[in-house]
C-alpha cells in the first residue's frame, strides 16, 4: 500500500502519515513537543528515520506507524537509507534554505542501524543532504565549494574509499545546486537548481557505479516558483 510522509507545523513540527489518495493523516509524533522533520522510509517500508530535536537532537528511527521510537545518533540531518536497510547516511550539518549558508565544513557519515556505529563517508570539504544511490554504490550530496560560495553537487563512494577526495563533482558553476535525488534506475541524478533563472528541478545523466557524468544537465520544469 503506497504511503507518503509529510510534516505540518502547529506549535512544533510533527510527522504525519497519509495514504496516497487518503484524506485522514495520522500524526506519528504527537507525543513529542520537539520539532520532528526530515522523514525517510526504509527500503522495505517498515521503518522511518527522521531528525528530531527531542532530548538534545539527533536522528531517530521508528516503525512505519510511529511505534518503538529509538535514538540512532545524537547528531545528523537529512537521513538516507542504504538500499539493503543496514545503514543510514546523515549529514553532520543542517540548513533551512541553501541560500542561507555562507560557509561550512560539514561531512557525511554512515551509521549502522543495528549497532549505531558510525564511519566516515567524506572528510574535510563541505557535504550536506546525502542521497544513497539505488544499488548502494555511491552517495550524492551538495556543498559549498571552498571559499567561492558556489553550491555544487558531488557523488562519493558509499564505502568511504573516496572520503579524502570528496568523490567526483557533478556540477561546477555559479548556479545554486542542491537537494539531490537518484532516479530509481540510477541513470539520472535529479536536483534543484537556479540555473534556469528560478529554483526548479533539473537532472543529469550519470553512471551510478563510477559517478561519471554522462551529459549536460537538462530541465525537468515544474509549475512553481520554487522547486526543492
Amino acid at each position: 500500500r503506497l504511503q507518503i510522509i509529510c510534516y505540518m507545523a502547529s506549535e512544533s513540527l510533527d510527522l504525519f502519515l497519509l495514504r496516497v489518495g487518503g484524506r485522514n493523516p495520522q500524526n506519528l509524533t504527537a507525543d513529542s513537543p520537539a520539532d520532528d522533520s526530515q522523514p525517510a522510509f526504509s527500503p522495505d517500508g517498515e521503518r522511518i528515520a527522521f531528525r528530531s530535536e527531542r532530548d538534545g537532537g539527533g536522528v531517530f528511527v521508528m516503525g512505519s506507524t510511529g511505534e518503538s521510537v529509538r535514538r540512532l545518533t545524537d547528531f545528523g540531518h537529512n537521513p538516507t537509507w542504504s538500499p539493503d536497510g543496514r545503514e543510514i547516511a546523515v549529514g553532520t550539518g543542517g540548513f533551512t534554505f541553501p541560500t542561507d549558508r555562507g560557509s561550512g565544513n560539514n561531512t557525511i557519515a554512515a551509521v549502522d542501524v543495528a549497532s549505531g556505529r558510525g564511519r566516515e563517508v567524506t572528510r574535510g570539504g563541505d557535504a550536506m543532504q546525502p542521497a544513497w544511490s539505488p544499488r548502494g554504490k555511491r552517495i550524492a550530496y551538495w556543498g559549498l565549494r571552498g571559499n567561492s560560495g558556489q553550491r555544487d553537487l558531488w557523488t562519493v563512494a558509499a564505502d568511504g574509499s573516496e572520503a579524502e577526495t570528496g568523490g567526483l563533482e557533478v556540477t561546477n558553476d555559479a548556479a545554486i545546486d542542491w537537494s539531490p535525488a537518484w532516479a530509481p534506475d540510477g541513470r539520472h541524478l535529479y536536483f534543484s537548481s537556479t540555473r534556469g533563472g528560478t529554483m526548479n528541478l533539473w537532472r543529469v545523466p550519470i553512471d551510478e557505479a563510477t559517478g561519471r557524468v554522462l551529459g549536460a544537465p537538462e530541465p525537468v520544469t515544474t509549475p512553481s516558483l520554487w522547486g526543492g
